[in-house]
C-alpha cells in the first residue's frame, strides 16, 4: 500500500508529531509519503526519513502525485490538494482527515462536504466525531492519536528543584496563555515557593512577548521562566522534572481535538488540570476527571491544582492511573493496528465499488 499524508505546514507542532509516530508503525507496512506546502523546520520530526517533501504548488503536488501512483491519498484539515486532483485520481482511495476545531476550516468542509472528491473521514476523538455530525458529516470515523511511549516515560532526574507549575502551548487567544498567568498568580500568593514555567511561544511577536514579561512583573511572581522554544525530544524531561518536584501542568486551552501535551504529561507520571473542553474528558475519565475543570474558571483550577500539592496519596493514584491509560490505550502499537486495519478495510470497500 503505497499511502501520501498532505498537510499545510511542516512544522513542530500536533499534526506533525501525530504523522510522524503513525511512520513508526506503518514503516515496512507500507510505503508512506509526506508532503508540505509550507516548511516552518518541522522535517526533524521524522528522523530522516527519504520521502518527505515540500510542495508548494498545485504543478509540484500534481507531478508528485503522478509519479509515485499512490493508493491511498490522505488530507489533514487542507484543501489545497483537491485543487491538485485529476480523473486519474478517482480511482485512488481519498481520505480527509479533520483535526482542527478552528470555525473556518470546517465551515469550509460543511459547505464543500457534497462537491470534495474524499470518500471518508477520519478524525481523532468522540468529540470531534459528534462536531462533525453537527455540521453533516454523519459518517466518520474516531480513530485516536497514538504517542509514542518510548520517548514520553518518567525519567527520574537528579538534583531538587521547587514544585513546578507547567504550561505548554502557543502563546494565543486559543491556548488562552493570559488566563494561566492569572492562575499563576493565585498560585502565587497561596504558594510563594512555587516555580511557574511556560513552554511556547517562539513564533509570538513581540507585542504578545512583551505583554508577557509584563504581567509577570505586574503579578510580582519571583520565580518564572519561560522558554519560547523545546525540541520535540527534550520536552518529556520537563514533564519527568514537574513530576519529580512535586508539581502539575496546567492547561488553560479553550478547545481541543484531542490533547496531545496532556497525553504527553501524563506518560511522564505528571499529574494534569486541564479544563473540561473539547476531547479532554476522553483522556480524563472516571478517576482521573478529578482533574478537570469548568471551563475558564480560574478560582476552581487553582483549587485543583492546591489539591493535587498538598494531598499526595492523591497526587500519586493520579499519577499512577494517567501514565496506564496513556502507555495501554494510546500506544502506537496499540493505535497503529486500528488504524492500519481501517485504511485496509477502506481500501477493499473503494476496490469493491470501483
Amino acid at each position: 500500500m503505497k499511502i501520501l499524508y498532505f498537510y499545510k505546514f511542516c512544522l513542530l507542532g500536533g499534526v506533525t508529531t501525530q504523522l510522524a509516530n503513525r511512520l513508526k508503525f506503518l514503516r515496512g507496512r507500507a510505503e508512506v509519503h509526506f508532503a508540505f506546502l509550507e516548511d516552518y523546520g518541522g522535517a526533524g520530526a521524522f528522523e530522516g526519513y527519504a520521502n518527505v517533501r515540500i510542495l508548494g504548488t498545485t504543478d509540484e503536488i500534481r507531478s508528485y502525485i503522478k509519479v509515485h501512483d499512490f493508493d491511498v491519498i490522505i488530507t489533514i484539515d487542507t484543501y489545497e490538494l483537491y485543487e491538485a486532483l485529476g480523473p486519474a485520481e478517482e480511482r485512488k482511495l481519498i481520505i480527509h482527515e479533520v483535526h482542527t476545531t478552528y470555525e473556518e476550516p470546517l465551515r469550509k468542509l460543511a459547505e464543500s462536504r457534497d462537491t470534495l472528491p474524499f470518500h471518508y473521514v477520519i478524525t481523532p476523538s468522540a468529540y470531534m466525531k459528534e462536531m462533525l455530525e453537527g455540521i453533516g458529516i454523519t459518517d466518520a470515523c474516531h480513530i485516536n492519536n497514538c504517542l509514542d511511549t518510548e520517548l514520553f516515560k518518567y525519567e527520574p532526574l537528579s538534583g531538587e528543584r521547587p514544585p513546578t507549575i507547567l504550561w505548554v502551548g502557543k502563546l494565543d487567544r486559543h491556548k488562552n496563555w493570559e488566563s494561566f498567568m492569572n492562575i499563576a498568580g493565585r498560585l502565587n500568593a497561596q504558594f510563594p515557593d512555587l516555580l511557574f514555567l511556560l513552554v511556547g511561544g517562539y513564533t509570538a511577536p513581540e507585542e504578545i512577548t512583551g505583554k508577557l514579561r509584563a504581567r509577570v512583573q505586574e503579578l510580582g511572581i519571583r520565580n518564572f521562566e519561560w522558554l519560547p522554544k523545546v525540541d520535540y525530544e527534550e520536552i518529556h524531561h520537563y514533564y519527568s522534572a514537574v513530576a519529580g518536584s512535586g508539581g502539575v501542568y496546567v492547561s488553560t486551552t479553550s478547545n481541543e481535538s484531542f490533547g496531545m501535551t496532556v497525553l504527553e504529561a501524563m506518560a511522564c507520571r505528571c499529574p494534569v488540570v486541564v479544563p473540561e473542553v473539547g476531547a479532554l474528558p476522553e483522556l480524563l475519565d472516571d478517576e482521573l476527571s478529578v482533574s478537570l475543570y469548568a471551563s475558564g474558571n480560574e478560582e476552581e483550577c487553582v483549587r485543583r491544582v492546591a489539591l493535587l500539592l498538598e494531598q499526595n496519596a492523591l497526587r500519586e493514584r493520579l499519577m499512577i492511573l494517567g501514565e496506564q491509560k496513556a502507555r495501554t490505550v494510546y500506544s502506537i502499537e496499540e493505535v497503529g493496528k486500528a488504524y492500519m486495519a481501517l485504511l485496509e478495510r477502506y481500501v477493499r470497500e473503494r476496490a469493491y465499488h470501483s
